[in-house]
């Protein structure tokens, strides 16, 4: 599809997760024991077609830009006009909540693009996706504006979902009303739960941006369009498959949990091999005598002798002798000591848990530990 351009856009993500965000984006955060967020939203673009992805970064994307680099890990280097391009927040943007004025300093280099139309997606929703069929629905149906939404039943939350919007459409699938909507377990009512990603002709984007910054009056590009839907025909695009929103700290924690469910793992590894990521050293795993491992998933390079239950542990995690680890989230080179026990709990990269300590959270308030610190009992 060199007619698309693919724009991830970080400004509008919640910043919820915890000491997970303190300095990182959300696109960032890993998830499910070998990614990071954003890797889901630039395999849908390459698998797609998309060979151009602009990043819209906010001022905590450095180990975000770090990780996708030029994008060759994901295939969007392969042409001279590929890549990814990084759009910085502006000096003046810094402190300008929403987007509006981060693409309007951006306007020159979107107006010298040459593609027809934009898709732009979140790195905080979790989906598999094609978007060559999205794209071919949005012209077949002439919208302004496709949105894509997924309808969820009680069955597919396992996470309460703040900060979105609920799309009410007619019968032709026209959206026309938008609510916000916050879900808490269990829910009430089936809802179109609108997933932050778009496709939009660039011309229009450029113009609706430009109208909006005269007026004044709208920061978010998603105001624009929610206050002017009798004039913009936005179309509604349903996704069937798995979907992970992540705009809080227990709806990652409720995620990453329920992947280690049967159906769970199933619904996730559906075009699981179609998922790229920045490729590294992959060392052997050392299971010892005394390791003993139930319903967990075990990234490389990690040192296993204690017991390991419902958790997820990421590349080159230590577990020492004695040490006791039930639903939790390990991420890369934690050190557990000796007969120290964790439950319900999240541990960021490179945290050292002292011999002894006794971690004990719950499943809707894990206890989370920063990047990089000594837990002691």
């Amino acid at each position: 599809m060199k007619d698309v351009l693919g724009m991830i856009n970080l400004m509008n993500e919640q910043d919820d997760l915890s000491t997970l965000t303190r300095n990182r984006c959300v696109g960032a955060v890993p998830f499910a024991g070998r990614y990071r967020m954003v890797d889901f939203a630039l395999s849908n673009m390459s698998n797609s077609g998309i060979q151009k992805v602009m990043l819209l970064t906010n001022d905590k994307a450095d180990s975000l830009l770090e990780h996708v680099g030029n994008g060759h890990h994901w295939g969007l280097d392969t042409t001279a006009e590929g890549g990814v391009t990084v759009l910085p927040p502006s000096y003046l943007a810094k402190d300008v909540r929403g987007d509006l004025f981060h693409l309007y300093s951006h306007l020159d280099l979107l107006k010298n693009c040459t593609e027809t139309y934009m898709l732009l997606a979140p790195s905080s929703v979790i989906y598999h996706m094609n978007f060559e069929n999205m794209i071919d629905y949005h012209l077949g149906n002439d919208a302004d504006i496709t949105i894509l939404y997924k309808h969820l039943m009680e069955m597919d939350r396992h996470a309460h979902i703040g900060h979105a919007y609920n799309l009410e459409m007619n019968d032709q699938g026209r959206v026309v009303k938008v609510t916000p909507t916050y879900h808490a377990l269990p829910s009430l009512k089936p809802q179109n739960i609108d997933l932050d990603t778009m496709v939009i002709k660039r011309s229009l984007l450029i113009e609706l941006i430009e109208q909006s910054m005269m007026l004044g009056s709208e920061r978010y590009l998603k105001e624009v369009i929610w206050n002017h839907l009798a004039d913009i025909h936005v179309q509604g695009y349903a996704n069937h498959g798995y979907v992970a929103i992540m705009d809080s700290i227990d709806s990652y924690y409720a995620h990453s949990m329920h992947l280690l469910q049967p159906h769970g793992w199933h619904e996730f590894m559906i075009n699981h091999e179609s998922v790229y990521t920045r490729q590294e050293e992959e060392l052997e795993t050392a299971y010892h005598d005394q390791a003993l491992i139930r319903n967990s998933f075990i990234a490389h390079g990690c040192s296993i002798e204690g017991y390991v239950e419902n958790s997820i542990l990421f590349p080159g995690v230590k577990v020492n002798r004695g040490v006791s680890i039930k639903n939790s989230i390990v991420m890369h080179q934690c050190a557990i000591e000796a007969n120290a026990y964790l439950d319900h709990v999240i541990l960021d990269k490179q945290v050292v848990v002292e011999q002894g300590a006794v971690l004990r959270g719950e499943f809707a308030h894990p206890i989370v530990a920063e990047k990089m610190v000594d837990i002691s009992q």
